[in-house]
């Protein structure tokens, strides 16, 4: 909730360690988690080597009304191609 807090009011100062892709371990998984700010999206996805580039595999949640989309992504192994 700070993050977005600060994030909405335009004074977050270290927003690269929120946005983009970052390494990290869920539920004993390792992978990535990955966020982006598209406010006037439908949906987000990453598509990548790891699910054959298929935009409907790997969708990211809004995060309330902010316009920032995150989720993690298991199994993502870093060096791995995406978009």
């Amino acid at each position: 909730p700070q993050d977005l807090y600060l994030f909405n009011e335009g004074s977050h100062l270290r927003l690269y360690d929120k946005l983009g892709s970052h390494p990290t371990t869920q539920g004993g998984q390792a992978g990535f988690h990955f966020a982006v700010w598209a406010p006037g999206a439908d949906y987000v996805s990453v598509v990548g080597d790891f699910n054959g580039w298929d935009v409907g595999k790997n969708r990211l949640n809004p995060i309330g009304s902010s316009g920032v989309w995150g989720g993690f992504i298991p199994g993502v192994a870093a060096g791995t191609l995406y978009k």
